[in-house]
């Protein structure tokens, strides 16, 4: 008899060894900085050549959350009947202060102009300093209440970006506005050189086209179709995500930047190697995408969730809304191809990226998350 036990435990401990490395592992490990989409051309009349040795002004770039802002202030400049002149300060300003970017807080100033609540004449009350949109609003109306007649003012842009944020070191907005005039040049009417944003195509492992809003399936996604977006910052991130397909899964694997190294977990990850493979774990792949468009998602999965801006029933999904399994997996949605609905996922340990049917049975949540609203 216990000659047969040894065999028998022998082979129990086999079996339980394959068990483990072939039970599937979906997984999710923050500061994002977008990659630059955008290169501004270096002309403008304004600024003088760079001292010797100290740099080029071969042209500034942008990245995706920048470019977004930049085209909401001359959105707003436009409609408030601000001249190319209004909009290049309020460039210089938004550069010099936040980097154009609109969620930056330092203590008590917010948003792309750093702006202190409740501002003069209580322009800064009333609205989320961290909108691009209602924060350009608040600069013009201090613009237009100080310089009224700024287009023909004699002083210095710096000077007027000065008089409206009151900072104290106006002379550092000066530096920016060769920078400013390009874009207003590009963007606010068209007149000027374009901003060098013609290829919308993503190339990851592999490249992705966009349209538009339109985003093409790659042969590597296993199936034919043109994905929709809302818009072409949604485009982005589902270009995004889908240029990586094939790359293998790697639990906690990647960030911002790309595809990393994954971790250990004590398990199943760790009996599939994942802690030496690079590539992605499911919320890593969703957190990649969307900061390619300029947008900060956290992982784990369930964080993706609980953190979204907008929830909505499944039946009311969009491309690049986001979709859970318990608390446990997260993939994009692509929408309704070829009838079916389909989505991206980094699936589990011992798997790749890839587009699948979406599975509706067992632990979906029936939502969808939209980083985008």
């Amino acid at each position: 008899m216990k000659l047969l036990l040894i065999p028998l435990v022998a082979l129990a401990a086999a079996l339980l060894l394959v068990l483990v490395l072939l039970q599937p592992r979906r997984a999710d490990a923050d500061a994002i900085i977008p990659p630059a989409t955008c290169q501004v051309p270096g002309t403008g009349p304004s600024a003088p050549a760079p001292p010797s040795g100290g740099g080029s002004f071969a042209g500034v770039v942008l990245s995706p959350t920048q470019t977004a802002t930049v085209q909401q202030i001359l959105g707003v400049a436009k409609g408030m009947s601000i001249t190319r002149r209004g909009a290049v300060v309020a460039l210089q300003a938004g550069m010099q202060e936040s980097t154009l970017n609109p969620l930056a807080r330092n203590g008590n100033a917010v948003g792309v102009f750093q702006q202190i609540a409740p501002g003069p004449w209580n322009a800064y009350v009333g609205y989320d300093r961290t909108d691009a949109a209602a924060a350009s609003k608040g600069f013009f109306a201090v613009l237009l209440k100080r310089a009224p007649s700024y287009e023909t003012d004699a002083r210095s842009n710096h000077e007027l970006a000065e008089d409206v944020e009151r900072s104290g070191e106006g002379w550092r907005y000066e530096k920016h506005q060769r920078f400013a005039e390009a874009v207003v040049a590009a963007l606010y009417d068209g007149s000027g050189p374009p901003l060098d944003c013609a290829d919308r195509s993503f190339k990851g492992r592999i490249q992705v086209t966009v349209t538009g809003s339109d985003v093409t399936l790659p042969p590597e996604a296993g199936v034919a179709g043109v994905v929709r977006a809302a818009s072409p910052q949604v485009a982005t991130a589902i270009a995004a995500g889908l240029s990586w397909l094939g790359i293998t899964y790697s639990w906690g694997g990647g960030n911002a930047d790309g595809p990393t190294k994954g971790v250990r977990d004590g398990g199943v990850a760790d009996a599939h190697g994942d802690y030496n493979k690079v590539g992605f774990d499911c919320s890593g792949l969703t957190l990649y995408a969307y900061a390619q468009a300029g947008v900060q998602i956290i992982r784990p999965s369930d964080a993706q969730l609980t953190r979204a801006k907008l929830v909505v029933p499944f039946d009311q999904a969009r491309p690049g809304d986001l979709l859970f399994w318990g608390t446990h997996h997260v993939a994009m949605y692509l929408g309704a191809i070829n009838g079916q609905h389909m989505m991206l996922e980094a699936p589990q340990s011992g798997d790749v990226v890839k587009v699948s049917k979406v599975r509706t049975g067992g632990d979906f949540r029936n939502v969808g998350a939209r980083p985008i609203p």
